[in-house]
């Protein structure tokens, strides 16, 4: 009886002390993140503590997604681009980096804001060039079109690979038969050249051949027969 008595003051005591604690009148404001959490020169920005050790204990709050979470706080209402979405390196993935770069114009600026001017590493250190092993890395021509054997089509910037899409067409046999892309384009040397990334939606043709998109046919071909209609992505 004396046991059962010790007992169950024990337990009214541990009771009260857990319901007072959970009754707290007057909690602390909450100080999760000090107040230069956002200002880059300090050392409490979170970019440098994310750096440092990650950013899973980001989830806690904000949301395994980074969507807001129990914080209601969206970790991309300010970043665009980092974290890096599921799908970030999932090809066909809706958040796929290819996608990003594609809506972006094919600019790969926001990349080098990490991952540093030549991809290798820079503040994240960690390097594009673990997955694009070319020489150029990212800015390998057939980063974005062509295959291993050379830059052209199939893929083409839509990731179509038949001959019927006009962005591959007859691509493989010209490159064949002339050894590369400059007797129908204006090749860059760089992947920067004003005649690579520009404002123009499809790779320009040198206006020798009189290319029509809407026929998909060169008015000035150098095939040898003259009555046969020569469709680019219909051979």
């Amino acid at each position: 009886m004396k046991r059962f008595l010790i007992l169950s003051v024990v337990l009214f005591l541990v009771g009260a002390l857990w319901f007072g604690c959970s009754k707290d009148r007057n909690p602390l404001p909450s100080n999760t993140h000090p107040e230069t959490w956002t200002q880059e020169e300090a050392p409490e920005f979170h970019g440098k503590k994310v750096l440092t050790v990650g950013y899973a204990s980001c989830t806690s709050c904000h949301g395994f997604d980074l969507l807001g979470g129990e914080a209601g706080v969206s970790c991309y209402s300010c970043h665009e681009v980092y974290p890096h979405k599921q799908g970030w390196t999932s090809p066909g993935a809706d958040d796929f980096h290819g996608a990003f770069i594609a809506a972006q114009n094919w600019s790969m600026e926001k990349c080098k804001t990490c991952h540093g001017s030549d991809y290798r590493g820079g503040e994240t250190d960690v390097s594009c060039y673990k997955c694009h092993t070319s020489e150029a890395g990212p800015e390998a021509c057939n980063t974005c079109h062509g295959n291993q054997d050379n830059a052209a089509p199939p893929k083409d910037l839509s990731n179509n690979v038949e001959t019927t899409a006009i962005g591959v067409g007859a691509h493989q046999l010209h490159v064949a038969l002339f050894k590369g892309c400059s007797i129908c384009h204006i090749t860059p040397t760089a992947f920067s050249d004003s005649t690579h990334i520009d404002g123009t939606p499809y790779a320009e043709v040198v206006e020798t051949w009189g290319w029509d998109r809407n026929t998909a046919t060169c008015a000035n071909a150098c095939h040898g027969d003259p009555n046969k209609s020569y469709i680019w992505n219909n051979f």
